[in-house]
């Protein structure tokens, strides 16, 4: 491995994994591949005809046992219970069995789709995470939650199944499209929202491309959070800040007219609105939040129609309980600094008011 890539050690309950970082990533893909008997490779068409897919292919079939590479629709239209039928069918006509892996190559929509694809295989077969985009390095190809969406739920049919291993070369974001980047920026600013202490760096960068360095810093924050807690009974739903109204927003746009990120930056603004409205924190908080958001070149605003639709739909949300829509939400803490904390009830008023607030142009 090149001295330039950074090795994160992920544990995840009984699972440990490892998540290399920087140009020489991917030089650990072909041993990865040797202890199985045949290799898919699933990915997306844009990512098999750009640079950072051909590289990621050609180091694949350097094993000598890549068996298929399936492409699923671009976006989120390849995460549907019908595009895992489809896939899960291509794999067995290609031979693979329990002994096989999955090696996933694109964005955030193709990590949660084959990592599913690889949960439900054979009840399940390993898998390894090559994120293409921003969102998938800093955010969807760790923690192995994995998942498909119904029409009217982000995510509602998944499950944990962590990767073997995680391999990033942040080259792949030089050819990025602009949107995309943007998008992966809303994960980026969400961690600097979780720990202030990298508020300063998300808010110097604006709208650029991260380095490896901030990548990694994001990555090191979410593992943390997972060790602690690795299927969500308590302290990993703070990585849902933003998300309960972010999922809304992009299910009211049929999963089209957002991008995940753009939906989670409207998210995170809402949820800052709706600490306020609670008395958890003042305006200045709002201000600098919306600041780090809209300095990223995110929205923090929509129209009012897809307000009120992501309103009405957050009622199927699978973190809702019995009693109702729990929150993520920050907390002033002295001065201008705040913390964040889960499970946090909202009344209706209060979600309707900051609801209103965010409907805008």
């Amino acid at each position: 491995m090149t001295a330039a890539t950074e090795h994160l050690q992920a544990r995840q309950g009984s699972h440990r994994y490892e998540v290399h970082v920087g140009p020489g990533a991917l030089d650990a893909l072909p041993a990865l591949l040797e202890r199985h008997d045949r290799v898919a490779v699933v990915t997306c068409p844009p990512v098999a005809r750009c640079a950072a897919g051909r590289r990621a292919l050609a180091a694949a079939r350097r094993g000598g046992k890549v068996a298929l590479v399936h492409a699923l629709p671009d976006g989120e239209a390849g995460k549907t219970l019908a595009q895992l039928e489809r896939a899960a069918v291509k794999l067995l006509q290609a031979g693979l069995t329990r002994r096989s892996l999955v090696v996933s190559v694109g964005g955030g929509a193709v990590s949660d789709a084959a990592g599913f694809l690889a949960a439900t295989f054979m009840r399940g077969v390993p898998w390894v995470a090559v994120p293409t985009t921003l969102l998938s390095m800093v955010d969807a190809a760790l923690g192995g939650k994995t998942a498909v969406n119904l029409p009217v739920a982000k995510n509602a049919v998944g499950a944990f199944h962590p990767p073997a291993a995680v391999l990033a070369d942040p080259r792949a974001l030089a050819t990025l499209p602009p949107r995309e980047l943007r998008s992966g920026l809303g994960e980026v600013v969400k961690y600097a929202l979780l720990e202030p202490a990298l508020l300063g760096r998300v808010a110097a960068l604006g709208a650029r491309r991260p380095g490896a360095d901030l990548i990694a810093a994001c990555m090191r924050a979410k593992l943390q959070v997972v060790e602690a807690d690795p299927t969500e009974r308590g302290v990993r739903s703070l990585l849902n800040l933003g998300h309960t109204f972010g999922h809304g927003v992009e299910a009211a746009g049929r999963f089209d007219r957002y991008t995940h990120g753009e939906a989670v930056a409207v998210g995170l603004a809402f949820a800052f609105r709706l600490a306020a409205r609670l008395g958890r924190v003042g305006p200045l908080a709002v201000a600098e939040a919306e600041a780090a958001i809209e300095g990223a070149g995110l929205p923090t605003r929509v129209p009012p129609a897809v307000a009120r639709r992501a309103v009405d739909l957050m009622a199927h949300d699978k973190k809702r309980t019995a009693a109702g829509l729990r929150w993520v939400l920050p907390r002033q803490e002295r001065g201008s600094a705040w913390t964040v904390e889960w499970d946090v009830a909202a009344d209706a008023a209060a979600v309707a008011a900051a609801a209103r607030e965010i409907a805008g142009a």
